[in-house]
């Protein structure tokens, strides 16, 4: 049985270039088009995803932290990944490093430069210090 990984982005771009390079690892596939439609689909069966990655701005600037928040307290225990452009910019990364594992449980950040080039970079919070997503593949 394939694991299946939920992608939240309201962006087309960056959602089909995580859907490829999680498809390229044998995973299916997700998507939701906003946080609304996120938790719809984890609610669903919430034991359905191995890995859920939500940008954190979509219908609202923070409703993807927001939703991902409420998983987090859902008691999702699968790999929970933030990917934003909010990482791009100098200092946020490390600052994020600290505050989203106690905020919602995330295990990793994506930064969008390269993502939006097709390039997938997984840096883990301090939750997965030196533990690469891959490795858990």
């Amino acid at each position: 049985m394939k694991k299946i990984v939920l992608i939240v982005d309201d962006n087309d771009r960056y959602a089909n270039n995580l859907k490829i390079w999680f498809e390229k690892k044998g995973f299916e596939t997700v998507r939701a088009v906003d946080a609304v439609e996120g938790w719809k689909f984890y609610s669903q069966d919430k034991n359905r995803f191995h890995t859920i990655v939500t940008d954190i701005t979509m219908e609202t600037q923070t409703s993807g932290l927001w939703m991902i928040r409420n998983i987090h307290k859902d008691g999702y225990q699968g790999n929970k990944i933030i990917a934003t452009t909010g990482f791009d910019f100098p200092g946020v990364m490390s600052i994020s490093s600290s505050v989203l594992p106690w905020f919602a449980g995330i295990g990793w950040m994506v930064p969008k430069v390269p993502l939006k080039a097709g390039t997938v970079v997984f840096q883990p919070t301090s939750l997965k210090k030196k533990i690469s997503y891959e490795s858990i593949l």
